[in-house]
Formats: C-alpha cells, structure tokens, sequence
C-alpha cells in the first residue's frame, strides 16, 4: 500500500514538472507585448508624452502608440531589450505592401526600428498611416501656408 501511494506521488510530482515546464517554454516562445506593459514601458522612456491610443502589430513584434501631441511612438521588443522611439517625421518612410493589412517602414537612422509589418485588419493598418503622416502634419509651422488649388 505504501509503495502504491509513493508511486502516484510521483506520478503527480513529475505530471505537473512537465506541465509547468511545457507551459513555460510556451510562454518564452510567444513572449509579445500587451497595451498595459506597452503603456508602462513607454511611460518610462518619455514620461513627458501623453498616451492617446496603442495599436500592435498582428504578431505583436511592434508596438504604435497615438500620442496627444500628434505624435507617434514606437515600441519594438529585440531580445530582452524593448526600443521606445518617438517618430521624427523627417526620418520615415512608409509604403503599403500588396497585401492591404501590410505597411512597411523605414528609419534610415534607427535600422532595428525598421521593417515590414502585418496587421490583424485593413483598418489598423490604415490607421497607423495615418497616424505617421498626422506626425508630418503636427511638425508644420503654424504659420505654414498650405497651397490652395483654385
């Protein structure tokens, strides 16, 4: 009786090892941000910007965060290291990839910022253009005067 009792004590001992242990590794592999850790994270690197609205990517590698400057932030994780960058409108480059879910962006100056990303609909996607191109329009003078076509 006590060897049978020893036996389903380890039994359930080395079950729940390999479950923790699977369910760790699982967790190491699909490490992403979320919108709290982003903001958190964010608000460290500049704690003078204001949040507005947070976006990710579809496999969660980067982060866009709306800012109520107009402004746009960023947040990529590479490694054990997350890179906070506030968007210098002069410094980027956005196209639209063929898939309409899909922008790709360039920092000639911040390369690991750069890259192509997928989101999880055509309208985030749009959205975070807009945001980049709201960040060229909130870098105009105020007193710039805008073409008129008559």
């Amino acid at each position: 009786m006590t060897l049978v009792f020893w036996i389903v004590l380890l039994s359930v001992f080395l079950g729940f090892f390999f479950w923790a242990t699977n369910l760790l590794r699982t967790e190491a592999e699909g490490e992403r941000f979320d919108a709290g850790l982003a903001i958190l994270e964010f608000g460290k690197a500049c704690p003078n910007e204001a949040i507005r609205q947070v976006l990710m990517s579809a496999d969660g590698e980067m982060v866009f965060l709306r800012l109520w400057t107009g402004r746009t932030g960023l947040m990529r994780r590479i490694g054990n290291r997350t890179l906070c960058h506030l968007v210098n409108p002069a410094d980027v480059r956005v196209s639209a990839e063929a898939g309409s879910r899909t922008i790709s962006i360039t920092f000639p100056a911040m390369k690991p910022m750069s890259g192509t990303f997928t989101f999880r609909s055509e309208k985030e996607a749009a959205e975070v253009g807009l945001w980049l191109l709201g960040s060229v329009s909130a870098s105009l003078p105020r007193d710039f005067a805008l073409p008129t076509h008559a």
